[in-house]
């Protein structure tokens, strides 16, 4: 199992392929373009993929779908199924389109999104599209005989919060309707064997802490962590040290921050990658930007101090923007 979490600058778009008796498959979570390219599109035609297992939106907000309706025309135009799409709005109920308008603050983002959900129901209805799947806390997806896609949030507590967040005059407080989506998102362990990747998107905070009360979710407690995805870009917000201090971790173990050039941002926080980084992770980042680039300086200030730190010297030599590739074996 390959999983590339793509350089799509600030936001998200993560592949996961993998061969399953003799067949080469891939499955996508979100897409996201950067500086007009396209790299899930890119990346599907230059593999020559004719059949995608699904595509998943994390949640409703652009830096995670702003690519998927170019990948859609270029799926229509050659001829490509997407056997599901699956994505979180159902835990709203049936009439979620009506909560769409609160979850973009621009308007030309908000016209991406609407034009996303009537795409949607036109590759279904053309055949490109096969299903669609309601995405929340215990939804699974069998890859092959030892692969496994778990989601274990959004639940009914995530709903919740979302629903407050739109109930306080939404259109008087665009800005906070639209930060509630994030509630919305959702967090997958890809398990193998005793190992999973742990995929958060922008998971927020109250999510980690449900999960620690409830420990509901055996994989959490008996499996062993290998790489972790730092919630919402490496967020200082997002951080709960708590939740990762009780998970099981392999010995060696990385956590990846997708992020890039944003002033409005500044995604990834230092204090995160260096409590990672201070709790035996190897961490790294999609860009150098922002407190990548600060992390970065630590490391090689690290170095100066003690030419005996040879783990850092070789994490130094790893520490370049670009996609990150790991393998789950």
């Amino acid at each position: 199992m390959k999983v590339t979490f793509k350089d799509v600058g600030q936001g998200d778009s993560i592949m996961l392929e993998w061969n399953d008796c003799g067949k080469d498959k891939v499955a996508i979570i979100d897409c996201n373009k950067k500086s007009g390219k396209n790299p899930v599109k890119d990346h599907i035609e230059a593999s020559g993929y004719k059949e995608i297992e699904f595509l998943i939106l994390s949640h409703p907000h652009s830096d995670h779908y702003s690519g998927m309706n170019e990948l859609f025309d270029f799926v229509e135009k050659n001829n490509i199924t997407i056997k599901s799409f699956g994505h979180t709005l159902f835990i709203l109920g049936r009439d979620f389109y009506r909560y769409l308008k609160w979850v973009e603050v621009e308007s030309a983002e908000m016209e991406d999104l609407q034009k996303l959900v009537t795409r949607i129901d036109e590759l279904r209805t053309a055949g490109h599209i096969r299903k669609i799947e309601f995405i929340s806390e215990k939804w699974t997806e069998q890859l092959s005989e030892d692969i496994e896609l778990r989601c274990i949030s959004p639940g009914q507590t995530e709903a919740e919060y979302y629903m407050k967040g739109v109930k306080y005059e939404p259109d008087k407080n665009k800005k906070k309707a639209s930060e509630s989506a994030n509630y919305l998102s959702t967090m997958f362990c890809l398990v193998r064997g005793e190992k999973y990747f742990l995929l958060t998107a922008d998971t927020e905070t109250v999510s980690m802490e449900r999960l620690l009360a409830e420990q509901a979710h055996k994989v959490l407690r008996d499996k062993y962590l290998y790489v972790a995805q730092l919630p919402h870009h490496g967020s200082a917000k997002n951080r709960h040290d708590a939740f990762w201090d009780s998970l099981k971790k392999n010995k060696e173990r990385h956590a990846v921050a997708s992020a890039g050039y944003n002033l409005k941002y500044q995604h990834p926080d230092l204090d995160v990658m260096k409590v990672f980084y201070d709790n035996d992770y190897s961490v790294t980042c999609t860009n150098i930007y922002h407190g990548s680039k600060e992390f970065l300086d630590y490391l090689i200030g690290l170095k100066a101090a003690s030419d005996r730190l040879d783990t850092v010297s070789s994490l130094i030599d790893r520490y370049v923007a670009g996609e990150k590739v790991y393998h789950l074996q």
